[in-house]
Formats: C-alpha cells, sequence, structure tokens
C-alpha cells in the first residue's frame, strides 16, 4: 500500500511538471525569439515608441531631460532672454511638468499590471505551526484515553490497563455525573511547504478590454503633459507681456519727468524774465513728482512679473538673476497687423488642442470599461497546480512528505444580486459623462478662438487709431509748447497737450500689449506654437 502512494505522488508530481512546462513555454519562446534580457527590453521599448504616431512620441521624452532650477539659473546669468528660450526652460523645469511626467510613469506601470494578468502566477508558500492545547475532543491521544461510562470495573487480567484506569477514574465526577472535558496540553508541530501555479485562460475577454483601457488612458496621461506645456507656455507669454508693459511705462514716465524738468527750467526763466508766476513753476514741478511716482509704480510692476516669470520657469526662490533682461517690444510685424480667418482657427483648434484628443481617449477608456463589466456575465476557466511538502513534528522533509495535484476550474456565477447590471451601468454612466464633457469642451474651444479673434481685431483697430492718435498729440504739444515759451499759449493749454501725449503714448503701447496677448491666446487655444519674429 505504501509502495502504491509512493507510485501516485510520483506520478501526480510528473504530470505538475508537465503541465506547467506547457503553460510556460509559450512564454520562454517568446522571450528567447526577442532576446529576453533588459537590454533586448529596452531595445524593443524604443522600436515600439519609433513606431508610433508623431502626436503620441511628443510627451515620451526622458526623465533626464528635465533640467534642474539650478542649472536653468546657472544659464541665466547674464544677458536677453528671449520669449522662445523662456518657453523652453518652462517646458522642462516647471513642476507642473515635473508632476506630468510622473503621472506618465503612473499610466505606463498600469499597463503592466494589466498584462500581467495574461502570466501565469508561481507562488511559494510555507507555514509552520505549533499548537500548545486542543479541546480533549480533538486530541490524538483521546482514542486511548476516552473516559468510559459509569459501568463496574472489570477486573479480568486480560483487558486491565492500570494506567487507564487510573485516568479515567480521575476524569469521572465524584457522584459519577458526565464527564467534562477539558483541553489536552500535548504540543505538537505542522510544517508545510509548496509551490503553486495558476494560470487564468479564459475571463470573458476583461482582461483585453481592462489593457485597453489602460492603453487609452496612458496616452491621455501623455497628452495631459502636452497640455500642461501649452498652459505654461501662455502662462510665461503672459508674464512676459507683463515686464514689456512696465518697460514702456517706465519709458513713458521717465520721457514724462524729463519734459516736466525741462519745462520746469524755462518755466524759470520765464518767471525771472516776469512773464511767469511762481505758480506756474510749482505746476511743472508737480508734474516731474508724479511722473517719478508713475516711474516708481512701473518699477513695482516690472518686478513682479519678473518674479512671475521665474516662477513659471522653475528658478530656485523665484528670482530672475540681475543680469537677465528681456527683448523690447517689436514693431508690428505684417502678420500681427492680419485679421485671421476663424473657420481655420476653429478647424485647427479642434485638430490639435491636446486635452480635446485626451477626452476622447478617455471616452475610448471609459467605452473599454463598459465591455469589461460585461464580461463579468462571461464563465471563466483557470488552471492550477501546486507541488509541496508536509510533515509534522519537524522540517525534516523526505520523499514520503511530497504531495502535488493538478486543478481544472470553470466559473460561471449565474446570480449575483444585481451586482452585474450595477456594474455596467456605472461604466455607462461614466462614459456619457466623458462624452459630454468631450462636447462642452469642444464649444467652449470654438467659443474661445472666437472671442480671442474679436479681442486681436479690437488690439488691430486700436493700434491703427491709437498711434494715429498719438503722432497728433505729440505735434499738438510741439506747437502748444512752443507758443507757451514764446507766451501765445497758456499753462493750462500746454498741461492738456502733454496730458493728451501722455495718454496716447500709455494707450498705443497698452494696445500693443494686448495685440500680443490675443495672439499668444490664440495659438495657445489652438496648440500651435508660434516664435517670435514669425
Amino acid at each position: 500500500m505504501i509502495e502504491e502512494n509512493r507510485k501516485c505522488q510520483k506520478r501526480g508530481s510528473i504530470c505538475f511538471v508537465v503541465a506547467l512546462a506547457f503553460a510556460i513555454m509559450p512564454w520562454i519562446n517568446a522571450c528567447r525569439k526577442s532576446g529576453g534580457d533588459i537590454r533586448g527590453m529596452v531595445s524593443r521599448h524604443r522600436e515600439a515608441i519609433a513606431r508610433l504616431p508623431a502626436e503620441d512620441q511628443v510627451f515620451r521624452s526622458p526623465r533626464s531631460a528635465t533640467a534642474p532650477p539650478e542649472q536653468n539659473a546657472d544659464q541665466l546669468q547674464s544677458g536677453v532672454l528671449t520669449r522662445d528660450h523662456a518657453r523652453e526652460i518652462a517646458a522642462l523645469s516647471n513642476p507642473d511638468v515635473h508632476a506630468a511626467l510622473a503621472r506618465i510613469d503612473a499610466a505606463a506601470a498600469r499597463i503592466i499590471e494589466a498584462r500581467s494578468r495574461y502570466i501565469p502566477t508561481v507562488t511559494f508558500t510555507h507555514n509552520s505551526t505549533r499548537t500548545f492545547q486542543t479541546p480533549a475532543s480533538r486530541n490524538r491521544l483521546n482514542t486511548s484515553l476516552q473516559p468510559q461510562s459509569p459501568a463496574p470495573v472489570q477486573t479480568d487480567a486480560q483487558n486491565f490497563d492500570p494506567i487507564t484506569t487510573i485516568i479515567n477514574a480521575l476524569r469521572r465526577p465524584l457522584l459519577g455525573g458526565q464527564v467534562k472535558q477539558k483541553g489536552d496540553r500535548n504540543s505538537f508541530s505542522e510544517h508545510s511547504t509548496a509551490f503553486t501555479a495558476s494560470w487564468t485562460i479564459f475571463d470573458g475577454f476583461i482582461r483585453q478590454a481592462q489593457l485597453l483601457s489602460a492603453k487609452h488612458l496612458y496616452r491621455a496621461t501623455g497628452l495631459s503633459l502636452k497640455d500642461v506645456q501649452r498652459l505654461i507656455a501662455q502662462a510665461v507669454d503672459t508674464a512676459y507681456f507683463q515686464v514689456q508693459f512696465a518697460e514702456e511705462q517706465i519709458r513713458i514716465a521717465r520721457a514724462e519727468e524729463r519734459f516736466g524738468q525741462e519745462q520746469f527750467v524755462e518755466t524759470e526763466k520765464l518767471r525771472a524774465a516776469g512773464r511767469a508766476t511762481k505758480a506756474d513753476v510749482d505746476n511743472f514741478r508737480v508734474r516731474v513728482l508724479a511722473a517719478q511716482a508713475n516711474v516708481t509704480a512701473a518699477l513695482g510692476l516690472r518686478d513682479t512679473g519678473r518674479v512671475l516669470l521665474a516662477e513659471f520657469l522653475g528658478l530656485e526662490d523665484a528670482m530672475l538673476p540681475d543680469g537677465v533682461t528681456l527683448s523690447p517690444l517689436e514693431p508690428e510685424s505684417e502678420y500681427e497687423m492680419t485679421l485671421p480667418d476663424t473657420v481655420s482657427w476653429i478647424s485647427r483648434a479642434s485638430e490639435n488642442r491636446p486635452d480635446i484628443v485626451q477626452l476622447g481617449l478617455l471616452v475610448q477608456s471609459e467605452r473599454e470599461r463598459m465591455r469589461a463589466a460585461r464580461g463579468l456575465y462571461s464563465p471563466s476557466a483557470a488552471v492550477s497546480g501546486s507541488w509541496g511538502l508536509d510533515r509534522g513534528s519537524s522540517l525534516g522533509y523526505s520523499k514520503e512528505d511530497q504531495s502535488s495535484a493538478l486543478a481544472f476550474e470553470f466559473r460561471w456565477e449565474l446570480y449575483t444580486g444585481g451586482f452585474r447590471n450595477a456594474r455596467v451601468r456605472e461604466a455607462e454612466a461614466s462614459r456619457a459623462e466623458a462624452a459630454a464633457r468631450l462636447h462642452r469642451l469642444r464649444l467652449n474651444v470654438q467659443s474661445e478662438v472666437r472671442t480671442v479673434i474679436v479681442h486681436l481685431r479690437d488690439a488691430q483697430q486700436q493700434i491703427r487709431l491709437k498711434r494715429e492718435a498719438l503722432d497728433t498729440a505729440r505735434e499738438n504739444r510741439r506747437i502748444v509748447q512752443a507758443g507757451y515759451i514764446a507766451g501765445k499759449e497758456t499753462l493750462t493749454r500746454l498741461n492738456e497737450a502733454q496730458r493728451d501725449f501722455i495718454a496716447s503714448d500709455a494707450d498705443l503701447a497698452l494696445s500693443r500689449i494686448r495685440l500680443r496677448e490675443a495672439w499668444s491666446n490664440l495659438h495657445a487655444a489652438a496648440a500651435t506654437l508660434r516664435k517670435e519674429g514669425e
């Protein structure tokens, strides 16, 4: 009998090993064909990325491409920081970009997690148990030490066991009632070691749907990086334009200060000649002080813009080095003064906006989640096998302690109390919500493009009008100033001419900045990058 048990155990072990070999053989062959080492995996990953569409390769920049803040500060010790260079630095060093890259890594890990469900799992388990006390009804020695019924004790010499008799006598109650069983304190040990392999053969295509959903989420997460970079570029432009506008304000205020100082000197001469009063002199002194106050306010606006720009660039302490200057406000190009076509820009935005494509991928991911939920209605099949050792009292395993098993499980849940139906309804609702959000985003993008083009058209028209008004105000101030010095114009008229000139100059500068902001917002709305000078 023992010999037959050994043969059965050996046959079971052989069957398990053969089944496990057949299960793992396709994966081994696949690894061998593709060069199953780490270098081969990296090479295959790069080849796969190279075969992807261009829009999917953009966000797969290596983590080493991100520059630390101190390296960017070293590159910006002195010189002119152009808007294009500022965008490039922000696209690599902004903390939001680093966070987006981390989300891409997490999405890639979820793909690996979903793909791992196709691969068999191998588990090693070991269990060692030390039992110190068990109920008397479960004691191994209970068979020979069972208390007897209260009957006369036989004194046959052949059946007399003095030890058993004494123990039974001690266990009986004094008045001959039922024996109250107590826990036995004879301790013992049990040890088991096993290898278990399991493989899901079919699960209603749930794994396939989950893998496709993870891939869609990965692409959507990558596109979120492009969207982050788009918004960061727009924010960099806004801070850059603020500094340029502040520089224009400083120029205008200092020009007003110089004019007031010149008129203060001329009025002092007129007062000495008896042609002006002290009030006239004080008038220009007040204008000089007001111009100096405007210079101070413009300097504060410029410093605030530099701080915001340094924050977007990811610089340490959110501060641009003192030797770094920004490009001056260049004259408007013919392209900037041309009104864009609304229809073509809306079409471009619908095709290029990464958040639109991202939501489209989320809709596809939710559709795959629906498929996975419907897969719960299908049966599932799995195979498993185990081989191990089981022994009591010690870990000294031997051949007689081996055990092995091979199992096939077919599972089909016929009734779940409405759980599957609820899961499908939840997935359908999530898909419908994502589709509604996508439609809402498309409408929002169309509205954004149309609104920006309206602002751009207004800025172009204002630049034309304000430039003509500035030329007229400059000529009028020249005539009034000459008449004031000649005594033909009053001080009030000169103040009005100077005020009109300063207001026209400031309005023109603001319109020029608004034009550039409108173009920046338009390119951001359409997810296109326009470099300086184009």
